[in-house]
């Protein structure tokens, strides 16, 4: 009687270790082989048919038994280069597919051609010598494919590409920046330094107003900030067009206006109407 203490606090560790060996497993050649396998499978499906490496795989066991696989997928492009896509997925213990996100985001693939990389350096140059008010820390070309109705524009972009034998990463690659310009598949944001003092979106707007559009490409763009100062985290945007070399703000307006008087005002103090429509919205 007086052993059962001691056999009690023996008998913890076994337990532990128990459960720790039946959580986990070491994987092994064949698994990694496996794991390819599963992958590429799937990325067939979309009509990826580029380089897998699996870069990491381990299995836990929890409440359901999870492949947790990393992997890398490449393909040689046709402006000669090999663009690589890294990705993690998890699949069920048999190998059937435990999520919808086991593909990388091969969609946005077309902002890795060199064309659009040279583009964006000689934007961010071209911005950077500007006197804005507010120092700029990089330039960049984002992907804006949503809502589904713009999605959709690419997905018939890219089946248009396959049928021309365009057939870099499922036809998502060769898509020249003009067309996603005039597509407005692509969003052109200027990132302020936090470094910056900006409180409102209205310090964003003056920069807007100072910014010499007369080199830059039509299409949407915005001034983007973020306060890393104080721990806070707090993000601030504003958003404007360029359209034939001129800034483009849209102004909304509520009530009843004389739209013609209303353009001449602003015609008055120098600004530019280019476009003024008349909407209404029913009340919730």
């Amino acid at each position: 009687m007086k052993n059962k203490p001691y056999s009690f606090l023996f008998l913890v560790p076994i337990l532990f270790l128990t459960m720790f060996l039946t959580s986990c497993k070491i994987m092994t050649s064949s698994d990694y082989k496996k794991a390819k396998e599963v992958v590429s499978g799937e990325l067939a499906q979309v009509g990826l048919y580029g380089k897998v490496t699996i870069t990491n795989l381990s299995w836990t066991a929890l409440e359901f038994p999870t492949y947790h696989v990393s992997y890398a997928y490449s393909e040689k492009t046709y402006d000669d280069q090999t663009v690589r896509l890294e990705h993690d997925a998890t699949f069920h213990d048999d190998w059937s597919s435990s999520s919808i996100t086991n593909l990388p985001d091969y969609k946005k693939v077309f902002l890795e051609q060199k064309s659009i990389k040279n583009i964006e350096e000689k934007l961010e140059k071209e911005i950077k010598k500007q006197s804005l008010g507010l120092p700029i820390e990089f330039f960049i070309v984002l992907s804006n494919f949503y809502p589904e109705e713009k999605e959709e524009i690419l997905d018939s972009i890219a089946k248009q590409n396959l049928k021309e034998g365009k057939k870099d990463f499922a036809g998502y690659y060769q898509i020249p920046f003009q067309t996603l310009i005039d597509q407005e598949l692509v969003d052109m944001t200027i990132f302020v330094d936090d470094s910056a003092s900006v409180t409102t979106d209205q310090d964003l707007k003056k920069a807007v107003k100072k910014l010499d559009a007369s080199k830059l490409p039509d299409g949407a763009y915005s001034f983007y900030y973020s306060n890393h100062k104080d721990d806070s985290e707090d993000t601030l945007s504003y958003s404007f067009k360029v359209k034939d070399g001129k800034v483009v703000i849209e102004v909304q307006i509520d009530g009843d206006i004389d739209l013609l008087a209303l353009k001449a005002k602003f015609e008055d103090k120098d600004i530019q109407v280019e476009d003024i429509t008349r909407t209404s919205a029913k009340a919730l």
